[in-house]
């Protein structure tokens, strides 16, 4: 897996606070599913990268991809990590949402997209090593 993006993602939005995120995106060879990794910035108060995923997710897929995800029935294959407070990796949840393609969330003067609630499986770091080619710290 290659590195193509890695960039601090901020979230739309007309709260207060608006969140950001770091996002990674590691991709294969042509044809394989994308490999992004979402992580929580350090004291990052306002933005939950868990409650937000869906609407995260679609915001990365419209800016990164948009031509279209690889026709596979799981096109990305999303990361959610919570780095530790003191020591270790963190912790690591492989995320399967219901839709691949982003839909419109609410409407309203700043329009929001979303491509669903997903269900959450846990990954170890060896894994998501794996699936990413790289030691996660």
């Amino acid at each position: 897996m290659t590195l193509t993006y890695d960039y601090i993602h901020q979230s739309r939005g007309y709260r207060v606070g608006v969140g950001c995120c770091w996002v990674r995106i590691y991709m294969g060879e042509p044809g394989d599913s994308p490999v992004i990794l979402c992580s929580d910035l350090p004291r990052e108060q306002y933005f939950e990268i868990s409650e937000n995923a869906g609407c995260l997710a679609a915001e990365v897929i419209k800016e990164c991809f948009p031509e279209s995800l690889p026709n596979l029935p799981r096109p990305l294959l999303w990361i959610e990590h919570h780095p530790a407070r003191r020591r270790g990796p963190g912790k690591f949840y492989l995320l399967t949402f219901p839709n691949y393609r982003p839909r419109p969330a609410n409407a309203g003067f700043i329009r929001r997209f979303t491509i669903g609630t997903p269900v959450r499986e846990p990954l170890t770091p060896e894994e998501v090593e794996i699936l990413t080619g790289e030691r996660i710290r």
